[in-house]
């Protein structure tokens, strides 16, 4: 079975062109052009308490993110998979799964999947980086799916990557039960940036009621890898679309062939009607780092930008959010982490409260560590 560090490294040799960038469509001059960018998650990152690690000694534990319903109560969805499978089996074996909490640092009481496999469908055998999110009353799930065989072979495992596709449910109540759909949200388009692959989702709506999406695209190459790994854009006026792809890529590199990883994107109200939209990035290369911390001799982190609009993105006035160590309540600091990925943000009165992590320590290939699940307060 291939790890993932291995296909990101293969990967190296590749050529990037430059990317497209512009401002979104509107009838009426953007309300937020003038608005200051003042966050500073760093500043704000309080250290982890030991409630506030979601593990699991049967499972590897991945990205989530939460919601709060009227009663008071949280729940998260994350991902996960068995740990008899290995760590890289997220692409095979993974599913989405639930938990509760009274409060967003936990602790939290996992209840279970949400979904049954399905086969026969473009999300039969794999559930990955899930999305929840409240828009009017409904909760959307947005998430990765794909299909392949089941007998850990390396050529499976392949196929099961290459078959990754972009999904949404919708429900009721965020313990379900939740609605899919039979087709993707989101295809690949032959041809383009994202002609190989789709997958990691993240959703945003604005304050005139415009929902922006950014994602994964892996465009057609070399295989098994493919191609270029890039950021795209798609934009609708629905939680459940259509999406229109913007056909551009975003927190790009003129060199790069997977310059950033993992984005997580909200859109930030800073009264009067306006705000901005803002995205944690994983620097893969550290080419952003320098910038956001040019004294660091961390080569990855994780980066803040910014968006007027969410499409023309720019690194914020205070772009460092976190190098790859944790610092816990005890006083004491991680040795530096494999992984720190999968951020998502839970906005409490419109402002960022909870920062979700998902955390492994050793490399990959090492099965003996298991990944978890952490969530850090930020203070007010």
């Amino acid at each position: 079975m291939t790890d993932r560090r291995t296909f990101l490294a293969s990967a190296a040799g590749l050529f990037l062109t430059g990317s497209a960038m512009g401002s979104l469509r509107q009838s009426s001059p953007d309300p937020t052009s003038s608005l200051p960018d003042s966050l500073n998650l760093n500043a704000l990152m309080q250290p982890v308490q030991p409630r506030s690690v979601l593990r699991d000694p049967n499972w590897f534990i991945w990205g989530g993110g939460m919601v709060r319903t009227s009663d008071g109560v949280c729940h998260m969805l994350f991902a996960r998979w068995p740990r008899k499978e290995g760590f890289n089996a997220w692409v095979t074996h993974s599913e989405i799964a639930h938990a509760t909490s009274n409060d967003p640092l936990g602790p939290w009481t996992v209840t279970g999947p949400i979904f049954e496999r399905r086969p026969g469908f473009w999300d039969a055998d794999n559930l990955h980086n899930p999305l929840i999110q409240e828009f009017d009353g409904k909760y959307y799930l947005y998430y990765s799916g794909n299909f392949g065989p089941r007998n850990g072979t390396k050529d499976g495992w392949w196929i099961h990557r290459n078959n990754q596709r972009l999904g949404v449910a919708v429900a009721d109540h965020p313990a379900g039960p939740w609605k899919r759909f039979d087709k993707p949200l989101l295809d690949r388009t032959p041809g383009s940036f994202d002609g190989l692959l789709v997958n990691s989702p993240t959703v945003a709506r604005n304050q005139a009621g415009q929902y922006v999406m950014v994602y994964k695209g892996v465009s057609e190459g070399p295989m098994p890898f493919g191609g270029k790994v890039r950021m795209g854009l798609a934009t609708a006026t629905n939680p459940l679309g259509p999406w229109k792809k913007e056909n551009i890529t975003l927190f790009d590199h003129p060199t790069e062939p997977f310059p950033t990883d993992d984005n997580f994107i909200w859109y930030q109200p800073t009264g009067n009607g306006a705000g901005r939209f803002y995205a944690i990035v994983k620097d893969y290369r550290g080419f952003y780092t320098k910038q956001a911390r040019p004294d660091s001799v961390e080569k990855e982190s994780l980066v803040l930008f910014t968006s007027e609009t969410g499409r023309d993105w720019t690194l914020a006035a205070h772009p460092f959010v976190s190098d790859f160590h944790l610092r816990w309540a005890n006083g004491s600091v991680s040795d530096r982490l494999h992984r720190l990925d999968q951020p998502q943000v839970w906005l409490e009165n419109g402002k960022p409260s909870v920062l979700f992590l998902a955390v492994k320590a050793k490399d990959d290939a090492d099965d003996s560590d298991l990944s978890y699940n952490i969530q850090i307060k930020l203070k007010a």
